[in-house]
């Protein structure tokens, strides 16, 4: 019970700063060839040229969507209460194409920026933030110009701008991968270049692992198969992380 208790408490710990406002955030959860929580009466792409990929920022997998044409279609979640207050959305997107942000309230909100992406840039982290209307409210992921393959996005977080505390670090601060893993290591990076450190733990509270990370890459090949939390620390910030090795 103790190692329970001990995973239990880390991972509440990890997600009472701030409440994520999207349920399947990370797309790990799929019905009928679409992610649970999302498909909102905005969209617009075409759902067979929505699929799930293996190739996630975290956890298992990520949403792949393709739209080769000039003209942008949309993905939205499926509508969510908000309030009249900032919101702050993150997210990681990979690929080739072009992505931008909007929201639908009831009625479309401007859109913002496209933000080109490239295949040789990896993982890139996007931030949207706005203020809706109080009531229902749809996210837009408006997309264009894609390959063949698509654009990969995973890890959304909405947060409620508010509950945004500055000493605290949300999970897409970091930009951590593979995870799960099964390589030997896995790829740590955040958004400065100061020196990060990670102690890991596994389920009965013990220290198995304390080192610094080099070339943005933690060496886990000592851990056996298992889950852990992974307690990262940077210019006396901390995030505590769950981390599956297979």
């Amino acid at each position: 019970m103790k190692h329970i208790y001990f995973l239990f408490v880390t991972l509440f710990t990890l997600t009472t700063t701030a409440q994520n406002e999207l349920s399947n955030a990370s797309f790990e959860t799929w019905t009928g060839g679409l992610p649970d929580g999302w498909n909102g009466s905005r969209t617009s792409i075409a759902l067979s040229n929505v699929s799930e990929s293996p190739d996630a920022q975290d956890g298992s997998v990520s949403l792949n969507l393709v739209n080769t044409s000039t003209s942008h279609k949309r993905f939205t979640n499926v509508a969510i209460t908000a309030s009249n207050e900032p919101y702050r959305l993150t997210y990681y997107a990979k690929g080739n194409g072009e992505i931008r942000n909007a929201f639908y309230d009831g009625n479309y909100s401007s859109y913002e920026s496209y933000t080109v992406l490239s295949t040789s840039n990896g993982w890139t982290l996007i931030t949207y933030e706005f203020t809706p209307t109080a009531g229902d409210l749809e996210v837009i992921f408006s997309l264009r110009s894609t390959d063949a393959a698509g654009l990969l996005i995973d890890n959304v977080e909405l947060i409620k701008s508010a509950t945004i505390s500055t000493k605290d670090y949300s999970f897409n601060t970091f930009s951590i991968y593979p995870n799960p893993t099964s390589t030997g290591y896995v790829n740590i990076t955040s958004k400065t270049n100061d020196i990060i450190n990670v102690a890991v733990f596994d389920i009965l509270g013990k220290q198995v692992l304390n080192n610094t990370v080099n070339n943005n890459r933690l060496d886990v090949s000592t851990l056996t198969t298992g889950v852990y939390i992974m307690k990262i620390s940077q210019n006396g910030q901390v995030l505590t992380k769950k981390l599956v090795v297979k």
